[in-house]
């Protein structure tokens, strides 16, 4: 089912069939014993949440259809060419459809808070004790900022932000949607100019440097300007690396000990994993990392999927190993240490 046949009456159905989690087959038997214990109880709770939220919203969306259309129907005389009140009428008349979606969809949107409340917070303990799940918070945009790894921005708003350790270090992920403010002819509009995740991770020592990897900029403003925001370019030997990123820090030679090949692969392979761009900073006491994203990560999928949450659990799992391998390989350099 999607949005269409959802509004063209198709049946609404409960589904129970499970498709399975997905994992490497390491990892799928500790997975699948979590799963089993602190997910699966909760699954038929939600889909009979779902389908009642499903029905509900559909009979809302028919009712609201038929009271908007006896409106727009009584209204008529009013909006005819030359009537006095037919600017008003149109506005009005938006307004109206706005508020009776909001209502009709309101079961819908109650469901998936529900899913956030219970679901995510049981998701991310799988990886430790300590891991806490909240939403509208902020992690803290000043060090990114400071970082020189964000764009020029007007508003911050800030989504769910997941909080937790691994090995001894500090995590922090944000869901983040930066916004600049744009003057179009007579009135200003807000641009996205960053929607994504934030990923702090701590170190036990401070960086001598400021070390930061963008996404390159291309030869022909490399060729204009050697600089970052007061940081020189670092020159590495990894082609494929410098096609994706430009590398710009103070302090030259903690550079290149910090991006050793194996980390710019693991970098690449982030980036590739999300199929986003991606960029970082060491700075200060904090490996900083931006990945651009359209995509809620911390929501079911669809209301219109079961909920089993086995893709939420599974997605979930493979983006936090990528996390973790970051921080095993920057454990085992004797530089970091992390």
């Amino acid at each position: 089912m999607n949005m269409l046949s959802f509004l063209f009456g198709a049946p609404i159905r409960a589904q129970r069939a499970a498709t399975g989690l997905k994992a490497h087959r390491d990892d799928l038997p500790r997975l699948q014993a979590y799963y089993d214990a602190e997910i699966a109880p909760l699954s038929r709770k939600f889909e009979n949440q779902r389908i009642r939220a499903l029905k509900q919203a559909r009979q809302r969306i028919y009712l609201g259809l038929g009271v908007f259309v006896a409106l727009l129907i009584a209204s008529l005389p009013l909006i005819k060419p030359g009537a006095q009140f037919v600017p008003f009428s149109w506005i009005a008349a938006a307004g109206i459809a706005f508020l009776i979606w909001r209502w009709a969809s309101s079961p819908m949107r109650q469901y998936t808070g529900a899913v956030q409340s219970e679901i995510y917070p049981r998701i991310f303990r799988f990886f430790g004790p300590d891991f806490v799940f909240a939403k509208g918070q902020d992690m803290g945009i000043r060090m990114f900022k400071e970082a020189k790894i964000l764009p020029s921005y007007d508003k911050a708003r800030f989504d769910d932000c997941v909080l937790g350790s691994y090995l001894g270090v500090s995590i922090g992920i944000n869901e983040v949607h930066l916004l600049r403010e744009q003057r179009d002819k007579d009135k200003n509009r807000d641009v996205t100019v960053f929607r994504g995740l934030f990923i702090s991770l701590s170190s036990h020592k401070a960086f001598r440097g400021h070390t930061v990897a963008i996404r390159s900029r291309g030869s022909l403003t490399n060729f204009f300007s050697d600089s970052h925001g007061g940081l020189e370019r670092v020159h590495l030997e990894d082609p494929q690396f410098e096609k994706m990123f430009d590398v710009f820090s103070t302090d030259q030679i903690e550079a290149r000990v910090l991006l050793t090949t194996a980390f710019m692969e693991r970098l690449m392979a982030l980036a590739q994993f999300f199929s986003s761009r991606i960029q970082c900073a060491f700075h200060r006491d904090r490996l900083l990392i931006t990945i651009e994203s359209s995509q809620n990560r911390f929501e079911q999928s669809s209301i219109f999927s079961a909920a089993t949450f086995e893709d939420e659990f599974s997605r979930i799992h493979g983006e936090m190993k990528q996390l973790f391998a970051i921080i095993e390989l920057l454990k085992l350099n004797e530089y970091t240490g992390l």
